[in-house]
């Protein structure tokens, strides 16, 4: 049994303790007849006017104003199940605090907090997403000149019990050619942020199709507010992390199509039992590998480049025995590891890192906040630590060396003193962490966040504003590691992906586009934000309130600072990006 942390914290620093999600207690302690014969649905509840005695033929019919009860089916408890876990296991969930400046080597988490499971899985889908009906159910949306406020008029005298009975929204037949020439243009370029949010038609320019739409320039004419450009963006359009290998440095040419199958021809039939780590965690993963039969582009050494001279050292063929079980493992070792990789990357003695990440996992075990709002800042952080474990060399610890000795790579190198992954695993590797977990929370995140911001509520603002801070940190961190990789391999170029490097600072854009534009004009960060300003954006309780005010004078003490990394183009810096979270008048730049 291991020994829980010592933390080091005041009790103020502390995380609290996750909270277990809804889902078994809703009918597991039930021991009614239907408790055990549906264990799968909640428990029948009674009707408060089931004793009023019924009418006669030639009465009235009266009916209960009651709320009808919600039952959940297996899908929707599904997507609290942890990630590579069995699906009639019941959620486990963490049993530790977070952050500590000292962090003991293994920080017990008996179980882990409901983890979503990629899209790619078979036996839990990810959650679909119909299309946003057209109104409410007692309103119609009013759709004007796109004008940034949409107003709501009550057309409907009954509400419709059940959302999903409602009519799915429907575009009539186009009323001409000209129109259905315009939506195939809009859908080719896109639609604008203003007119994405107001679901808006977005008129393109004739004149310059991909220049600002008439829509905003209408807007733009119209009033003497300085208003966000017109910019065509999709959320889900972001890039979050590496596509693999660098061109010309692969480990590799098997897997090209990025379709994951296990290696057929060994060199040997003995099994080895190995321990991996990336040293982000107290914990490793254990993986079964073999030696097998090296072919044509299969890399079989290391190298690292010293003051122009390029050394290398010769490996031993190693590979994954089984990539599915190596995919269970290291997807339970980023639901157990989400704290101490924080703690690991985000240090204390950097305070708006450290609260923004530790108000983000408090979040995401508060029961006060929604089902929405938890599970989209644990798919964030999950996605976090997944695309750290990329950045990073994976050595291998334990007993099991496969042969070599841990000065195989001299004092030059920057893993001196490790026992190196062989080339072939490492591809393996960045198979699994890549293509299955990354893409699979990537699509996921994308959506949820997609959703949240276009539904721009007050309760939701400062979720948004959480996972948004966490994403920008994250491509400046992403971005410092292609700019390592160059270094390290003696590369010319100031980045090893250039390509890739420009789509990491486009999402950027993206973001903090939305962002900003969900503000509606008020700067909550700013000193000139009023308190009845900040209330009117955004439902905070006093201490987010008092977040927000920490956070504006931390802006403030850093602004002139955050100045500097912008006119220096320091897109490594923790806060190239984050800080533009905090400009007012903001527009987008392009950086590479």
């Amino acid at each position: 049994m291991e020994k829980p942390p010592t933390l080091g914290m005041a009790p103020s620093e502390e995380f609290p303790t996750p909270t277990k999600g809804p889902v078994a207690a809703s009918f597991l302690d039930d021991d009614t007849q239907a408790g055990r014969y549906l264990p799968t649905y909640l428990p029948l509840q009674p009707d408060p006017q089931s004793t009023v005695t019924q009418p006669g033929s030639g009465e009235p019919l009266a009916y209960s104003n009651q709320p009808l009860p919600e039952y959940y089916n297996e899908s929707h408890l599904a997507r609290s199940m942890p990630m590579g876990s069995d699906a009639a296991r019941p959620a486990p969930f963490m049993e530790e605090q977070m952050m500590g400046a000292t962090v003991a080597s293994s920080i017990p988490f008996g179980t882990t907090v409901p983890v979503h499971r990629p899209s790619n899985e078979p036996d839990i889908g990810a959650p679909q997403y119909g299309a946003v009906p057209a109104y409410d159910g007692r309103g119609e949306m009013i759709v004007g000149d796109g004008s940034d406020h949409a107003m709501m008029y009550p057309r409907y005298d009954v509400m419709l019990s059940n959302p999903m009975n409602r009519p799915a929204a429907r575009r009539g037949p186009f009323k001409n050619n000209d129109d259905r020439e315009k939506t195939a243009q809009t859908r080719k370029i896109g639609s604008c942020v203003r007119c994405r949010m107001q679901r808006i038609r977005c008129l393109t320019n004739p004149g310059e199709p991909g220049g600002p739409c008439l829509t905003c320039q209408k807007v733009a004419a119209n009033t003497k507010i300085r208003r966000l450009p017109c910019l065509r963006y999709k959320i889900t359009d972001v890039r979050l992390f590496k596509p693999g290998q660098v061109r010309g440095f692969e480990w590799t040419r098997r897997w090209r199509d990025s379709i994951v199958d296990n290696i057929s021809s060994w060199a040997s039939d003995e099994v080895k039992v190995i321990h991996v780590s990336e040293g982000y965690t107290g914990r490793s993963v254990e993986l079964r590998v073999r030696q097998f039969v090296p072919q044509d582009g299969d890399k079989l050494e290391r190298s690292w480049v010293v003051n122009g001279v390029k050394k290398s050292v010769a490996i031993p063929p190693y590979a994954i025995v089984d990539l599915e079980a190596a995919r269970k493992s290291y997807a339970e070792h980023i639901d157990r590891g989400i704290v101490e990789c924080l703690t690991a990357v985000v240090k204390p003695n950097d305070d708006l890192l450290w609260k923004t990440y530790r108000v983000a996992w408090k979040m995401s075990q508060d029961p006060a906040a929604t089902n929405d709002e938890r599970e989209l800042l644990l798919v964030t952080l999950r996605l976090w630590v997944a695309i750290r474990l990329t950045t990073k060399s994976t050595t291998i610890v334990g007993p099991e060396t496969l042969g070599m000795q841990r000065g195989i790579m001299d004092e030059t190198s920057p893993n001196h003193g490790s026992i190196p992954l062989p080339p072939v695993m490492g591809a393996q590797l960045d198979l699994i962490l890549i293509h299955q977990i990354q893409s699979g929370l990537r699509r996921d995140l994308l959506d949820k966040l997609q959703k949240m911001i276009q539904t721009n509520k007050q309760k939701t603002w400062l979720t948004s504003y959480l996972v948004t801070f966490i994403l920008l940190h994250n491509i400046a961190l992403i971005t410092d590691h292609d700019a390592s990789y160059a270094r390290k391999h003696g590369m010319k170029a100031r980045f090893a992906r250039e390509d890739k490097v420009k789509e990491y600072h486009m999402g950027a854009n993206i973001l903090l586009a939305y962002f900003h534009y969900c503000n509606k004009g008020i700067y909550p960060f700013s000193n000139d934000c009023k308190e009845q300003d900040l209330r009117s954006l955004a439902e905070l309780d006093d201490a987010m309130m008092a977040f927000v005010r920490e956070t504006r004078a931390y802006v403030t003490e850093h602004k002139t600072q955050w100045q500097r990394l912008q006119q220096d183009d320091s897109f490594e810096d923790d806060y190239f990006f984050v800080s533009q979270l905090f400009v007012d008048n903001w527009e987008p730049r392009t950086t590479v």
